[in-house]
């Protein structure tokens, strides 16, 4: 694609982010889309495809690669730390609140078998914790780190919700506040 496709394109999964996460997927129509970017319904579908295609870009394209390139480095590193890994999902979450406000109300409303991303909502967790087990994490001893990691998705997806409830919390404050829970001391001493 040329630069301008690969602008336009990128536009257009921008303006769907912010219309799935204040509409969702159901209130979202590819006309409003191609309003918001100046385009006909046609020239939306030239660049994503469908409306489910666009669907699933902005959830793989926008929303899981910077966090899969985060989990992708911790394999690499001697001694991976979860409290760490968590704290750059959370900073990198700050940065991007219209995204995460679009995955909350998108996940809400999957919870629907028939919707499009169901698939997507259901499976990921599993798939994310099934390369996190291959990382050797430097955990105290006795820690099962697949039941840390599950409790770390669970408080993620409940602190998100709050800090998007009340604008100007600031995310990554709310979540060090979980880690006490998550990582206590002193077992996790030298581990967070």
């Amino acid at each position: 694609m040329a630069n301008d496709e690969v602008d336009r394109r990128r536009e257009i999964l921008e303006a769907a982010v912010e219309l799935f996460g204040t509409l969702g997927y159901y209130g979202t129509s590819l006309q409003k889309i191609a309003t918001m970017v100046g385009l006909t319904k046609a020239g939306v579908l030239h660049y994503v495809g469908s409306k489910e295609g666009l669907l699933h870009a902005v959830l793989d394209e926008m929303y899981d690669r910077e966090t899969e390139d985060l989990t992708a480095g911790m394999v690499r590193d001697e001694h991976p730390n979860i409290a760490e890994m968590w704290r750059k999902t959370v900073a990198i979450n700050a940065k991007r609140p219209k995204l995460v406000h679009m995955f909350s109300t998108l996940s809400a409303e999957a919870l629907n078998p028939d919707h499009p991303a169901h698939d997507y909502f259901a499976t990921r967790e599993e798939r994310i914790v099934d390369v996190a087990a291959n990382i050797r994490w430097h955990v105290p001893e006795g820690v099962d780190a697949e039941r840390v990691l599950r409790a770390g998705f669970a408080m993620m997806d409940g602190v998100q919700l709050r800090w998007l409830r009340k604008p100007g919390q600031d995310l990554n404050a709310m979540w060090a506040e979980c880690e006490d829970v998550l990582f206590p001391l002193p077992q996790w001493d030298g581990y967070r």
